[in-house]
């Protein structure tokens, strides 16, 4: 009876598993292989703008320059004005208005130089952090789609009662659906704690505002602004002299006194220009997973208190924490390589997951086709964005044309080998484009390591596909007997 139990409960979940894995397969992938990209935003960012000069150092007079300039800008004083400064991932100091889109790089003499403007990184981002819908729906569909996530996880555990045997189990010789089903185990296995973690903290993001909310409601008469002050600690208006000077060397200075292995990642102007402003500056902590601690001071510099975000209750820590848990944030330069092996783990997860589901019908039809176009059209769409932003038209054009491309060829009769065999060799000649124009436009640039990797990461992607374009190539060449009964996957 137990046999027959456990038998039941493995087909169940099974069952379970692939129905779940169907209906969010596409949406999975698209946001796990976002994802594995958006761990590199900095280097993107700059890879975008190379041109722009890189130095960690900077004074206390070029900030208050640079505060001066963009004040002046405004017609009336802003809510927040940040000073994003300097770090060894991104070494740019650049200025922010809150309420605006723009940001703009500050010289050495404390001027307002060129815009940022990194808009192929930015829809890389947005279509990871909420699929580039409206904010609030957005964050919600992904939140969700962290949830599934961790359940289709757990579902696998359960229908793997053999798992323990998987995690070493690789099958010599293993061709097509076997390699598939080896493949998917073993990264499944091995993978499975990083990919809760990113499940966890990728729903804990995406939902954070629908939990606040109901508590709000509940709780806190649907004041929303009582639960943040609650999980981040409440905002200050000190008593100060209305005719002290701003003063942020002093505050950097006290700051350096106080945690000298603070690292500050930028100053935060509350209420700039009026009697009521503050300084807040947000520094790393080494050894700590918090995103930062804020230490806030008097326009004149005078220390007044930290937010306790490092110190404070756990829960707290905790949520000041999750951001830089979920993309890799911490750990010298070897952690967001690390992330993004894992992270390209987990989307080929996604996709061997659906590849067993397809490969059990018996005859191929456009599902087969248009998964293998939703697979490999992604990263064509990617570059095309890509390229299209390195000419100066918006990337979404360029996301949208070759996916729009990727998609109606799965229509036009190939049949699933040739159509996957065309799109690799589009994504070669796409990622080779990005690669040319980069550098007909830029240049070589070797005081930038961040352009030189991604250069060199796109040239190797470039190089792989063409290698695999030319073995289905040879492939396709040779006549193959096609067994009976299976279909074809993405692979």
């Amino acid at each position: 009876m137990k046999a027959i139990r456990a038998a039941a409960t493995v087909r169940q979940s099974l069952q379970a598993h692939s129905a779940l894995g169907l209906a969010l397969g596409a949406l999975l992938y698209v946001v796990c292989l976002t994802g594995t990209l958006t761990v590199f935003f900095s280097d993107f960012e700059r890879w975008e703008q190379p041109h722009i000069d890189e130095r960690l150092a900077y004074s206390p007079a070029q900030l208050h320059q640079a505060v001066a300039a963009a004040l002046a800008q405004q017609a009336t004083p802003p809510d927040t004005l940040y000073l994003i400064l300097p770090t060894a991932t991104a070494p740019r100091l650049h200025v922010h208005i809150s309420g605006l889109e723009d940001e703009w790089f500050v010289t050495a003499d404390g001027a307002l130089g060129e815009r940022l403007a990194a808009p192929w990184s930015s829809l890389v981002q947005a279509l990871h952090v909420r699929l580039h819908l409206a904010e609030t729906w957005g964050l919600i569909l992904v939140g969700i789609t962290g949830i599934m996530l961790g359940a289709l996880l757990l579902s696998g555990v359960l229908a793997h009662p053999n798992l323990v045997r998987d995690a070493f189990r690789w099958r010599s010789g293993a061709s097509g659906r076997l390699f598939q089903v080896d493949l998917h185990n073993r990264i499944g296995v091995w993978g499975l704690p990083f990919a809760l973690m990113i499940a966890l903290t990728g729903a804990f993001m995406g939902l954070a505002g629908v939990f606040f909310s109901s508590y709000a409601a509940v709780f806190h008469q649907n004041d929303r602004e009582a639960v943040y002050d609650l999980v981040y600690g409440a905002d200050i208006e000190p008593a100060q002299d209305a005719a002290a000077p701003l003063d942020l060397g002093r505050a950097l200075q006290a700051l350096r006194a106080r945690e000298p292995a603070a690292e500050p990642i930028y100053i935060a102007l509350q209420n700039p220009g009026t009697p009521r402003a503050l300084v807040e500056i947000a520094a790393t902590l080494p050894g700590r997973l918090v995103y930062s601690e804020i230490y806030r001071f008097t326009r004149d510099g005078r220390f007044i208190d930290d937010q306790a975000l490092a110190s404070g209750p756990v829960g707290r820590q905790l949520a000041y924490s999750v951001y830089r848990l979920h993309f890799g944030q911490f750990g010298g330069w070897l952690t967001p390589w690390l992330y993004g092996l894992l992270g390209l783990g987990l989307t080929v997860l996604c996709v061997t997951g659906v590849n067993l589901w397809i490969t059990k019908r018996a005859h191929e039809s456009w599902m087969h086709r248009g998964w293998i176009a939703w697979v490999w059209g992604w990263p064509l769409a990617l570059a095309g964005a890509a390229w299209t932003a390195l000419l100066g038209v918006g990337p979404w054009w360029g996301l949208m044309a070759a996916l729009a491309f990727a998609l109606s060829a799965s229509g036009l009769g190939p049949d699933a080998v040739a159509l996957r065999r065309r799109l690799i060799g589009s994504l070669a000649v796409a990622l080779f484009a990005v690669l040319a124009t980069h550098l007909a436009t830029f240049g070589y640039r070797p005081g930038n390591p961040a352009t030189g990797a991604v250069n060199g990461a796109i040239a190797l992607g470039a190089i792989l596909a063409f290698m695999a374009w030319r073995r289905q190539q040879r492939h396709a060449a040779t006549p193959q007997p096609r067994p009976a009964g299976h279909g074809r996957a993405a692979r």
